[in-house]
């Protein structure tokens, strides 16, 4: 049976815990979440192959360099401080000197000879770019007719960037903060937030749905497909649940919001530059709705800190009880002792490592809240994965780390 965690009071106590799992801004920064404006060369990286949607990233290994300057003096310029040859010394050394070269130039002379006789072997280029030349049809591509999700079929040495319009990326990248309104009622303490995600045909992530429930009370406070302003690529059906049928049809409906900006608005009538926002990698959310929200309390963060704390306590434990056995053995105790039951104890490292399992939020669910999620075959559902989220949150606070060994954060 799976744990849950009911309603909890929203007390002046339980909101001061859960601002103190508010990471600091460089470690938001840290984890991915962006809390200023994008820089030019933040901008840079967004752009994208006009084949293969992938981001260019920039390097400087096809750069041409300019001659390197030079850095030696000729030998007049130098002052002379060697002390003076003898002249049948200096005949002497020039004459090793060119038996010297001419065996180098033998040799070399027989290598080029050598290589020269090798027939060449064909460079073959690296296949940089991949991608469909097609285009999607009943959920397959024309130019090879393998499903939408299939590997490409064609590939080129370099990318293709793509073309730009004037404020483009600048428009499509800006990022809105919390702003301070008066809301028709108090905005929510604390809430969580899940959000599923398309793809564009300019690859780039969409959102196409987004839900929020309140923390203290478990109540879904708002739940609404999206439909993207843009050309989609496809919905990710297979991890978000939602189909391009199903999007067609709440839009006919009116039952969904139209693009990011809407659904933007529509979460700010709930919450306020105050409220604590907690997600699961809740980075990919608040990018999805380009939102910059300083006080996040984020679970995966929390789940490696844990880890990390738990690791360290480990190796304390290990490294004290092995100086106790090293000060026994100096005062006589002898041979290391055998472990009971005839075990290797050099494994225990494996299977703590299995023990400890995944990190997504599905293996979380089911390691602290026994709980099943994101079945295979029907998509996420992002209230269910908002709700695991909250309640795992719960189990962390109800189950708080181990405090006797100062925490590292791993680098």
């Amino acid at each position: 049976m799976d744990t849950q965690y009911g309603p909890i009071p929203s007390s002046p106590a339980h909101l001061q815990r859960l601002r103190e799992l508010v990471p600091s801004a460089e470690e938001l920064e840290k984890a991915g979440y962006v809390l200023a404006q994008l820089s030019a060369s933040d901008m840079g990286r967004k752009r994208r192959c006009d084949r293969c949607t992938r981001a260019l990233k920039h390097s400087g290994r096809d750069t041409q360099h300019g001659p390197r300057a030079a850095v030696t003096a000729s030998a007049s310029s130098l002052p002379s401080t060697a002390p003076q040859i003898p002249s049948h010394a200096r005949i002497v050394a020039a004459q090793e000197a060119a038996r010297i070269s001419k065996e180098f130039d033998d040799a070399f002379d027989e290598l080029t000879i050598s290589l020269a006789n090798k027939p060449a072997k064909p460079v073959e280029p690296i296949i940089r770019c991949k991608f469909h030349p097609g285009k999607v049809a009943y959920k397959k591509w024309t130019c090879c007719g393998n499903h939408v999700m299939a590997k490409p079929c064609t590939g080129e040495e370099h990318h293709l960037p793509r073309h730009y319009r004037v404020g483009e990326l600048e428009k499509n990248w800006r990022y809105y903060p919390t702003p301070l309104v008066a809301l028709s009622s108090p905005p929510a303490a604390a809430v969580v937030i899940d959000c599923e995600m398309g793809t564009a045909a300019t690859g780039e992530s969409e959102l196409i749905r987004v839900s929020v429930i309140d923390y203290f009370s478990r109540r879904v406070l708002f739940d609404s497909l999206v439909l993207p302003q843009v050309k989609m690529a496809h919905y990710n059906t297979r991890y978000s649940g939602i189909s391009r049928q199903m999007m067609e049809d709440a839009h006919r409906r009116r039952k969904c919001l139209v693009g990011r900006d809407q659904a933007r608005s529509a979460v700010w009538r709930l919450v306020g530059p105050d409220t604590i926002v907690i997600g699961h990698a809740g980075q990919q959310d608040l990018t999805s709705l380009r939102w910059i929200h300083p006080l996040i309390v984020d679970t995966l963060m929390i789940e490696k800190m844990r880890r990390e704390t738990e690791r360290q306590a480990e190796e304390a434990a290990k490294a004290e009880s092995a100086g106790k056995d090293s000060a026994q053995n100096q005062d006589g105790g002898g041979g290391g002792v055998d472990d009971a039951d005839g075990n290797d104890q050099g494994n225990e490292d494996d299977s703590a490592s299995k023990r400890e399992g995944g990190l997504s939020l599905k293996a979380l669910a089911s390691q602290r809240l026994n709980r099943t999620i994101q079945i295979r075959g029907r998509g996420h559902d992002s209230v269910e994965d908002a709700l695991a989220t909250r309640d795992l949150l719960c189990w962390q606070i109800s189950h708080p780390m181990l405090e006797s060994v100062p925490l590292t954060m791993p680098a």
